[in-house]
């Protein structure tokens, strides 16, 4: 499974509080065709934030509605996350997780992106949850998930394996930056360093791996008790991003 997390979006940890969230999985739709099996990835990242802010600004949310999302080139991606709160099936928010395929009334999905639930699935069923899949209209009256998916639920076209069993994180392009890098991988490393606090040191969140971002990850790595010796802010070692990761959660969080 191709994962991206909510750090690959620049997001830090969600403000949505635990819930069970175990009883199974729960498919959405958009009310609207949106084509994006057709462009590049980069649109459905696009959509993904584009959502969020819709769903933060527009209706008052404390986050994006869904759990998680499956686009049409079959990656995976990560919204409120497993085990919290949602704001996409009244009655079920607690207790069954929110999947939305990025597609609308007249798209049929991608074998990509069933591959993509599937594999989704069997990742969280080794989490605990539960065998369930139900659409949006099993809960409210509405036309979410369309014919398409809706029929797939009832014929059982979304359970079973995809013929993929390993993971792969897409958190992992922030592991291995360095200085010298440009992009936007360098913009969500440099809005986690922001999140942990030392954003007053980072500067201007630009996308360039310059003195300042080094410089604002080794602080950050002092705070959580590393010995940070020059130079330990110019790479994003996978020991650097799980103490990033922890100031973010510990400042995030009030701590």
């Amino acid at each position: 499974m191709q994962l991206e997390t909510r750090a690959s979006f620049g997001w830090g940890p969600t403000s949505a509080p635990y819930a069970p969230c175990d009883q199974g999985l729960v498919v959405h739709y958009d009310g609207s065709d949106q084509g994006l099996a057709g462009k590049s990835h980069q649109a459905c990242r696009q959509y993904w934030k584009n959502t969020r802010k819709f769903h933060m600004n527009s209706r008052g949310w404390a986050d994006i509605a869904y759990a998680f999302a499956v686009c049409p080139h079959g990656i995976v991606m990560e919204g409120r996350g497993w085990q919290r709160q949602q704001a996409a099936q009244p009655g079920g928010n607690s207790t069954w997780t929110s999947v939305t395929f990025m597609s609308g009334p007249s798209e049929a999905p991608t074998r990509a992106q069933i591959n993509a639930f599937k594999q989704l699935r069997a990742w969280l069923r080794g989490k605990g949850l539960g065998a369930g899949i139900r659409g949006h209209r099993d809960f409210i009256s509405t036309s979410c998930p369309g014919e398409k998916l809706y029929a797939l639920v009832k014929n059982g076209g979304l359970a079973g394996a995809s013929g993929k069993g390993s993971t792969t994180v897409k958190e992992d392009p922030l592991i291995g930056l360095k200085k010298g890098d440009k992009g936007e991988a360098v913009k969500a490393l440099q809005k986690l360093i922001d999140y942990a606090g030392r954003g007053k040191e980072l500067g201007e969140v630009d996308g360039d791996y310059g003195p300042k971002t080094a410089e604002a990850l080794r602080l950050v790595r002092k705070d959580m008790g590393s010995e940070a010796k020059p130079g330990y802010g110019d790479e994003v070692t996978g020991w650097a991003y799980a103490q990033l990761m922890a100031a973010v959660a510990r400042r995030q969080g009030g701590k």
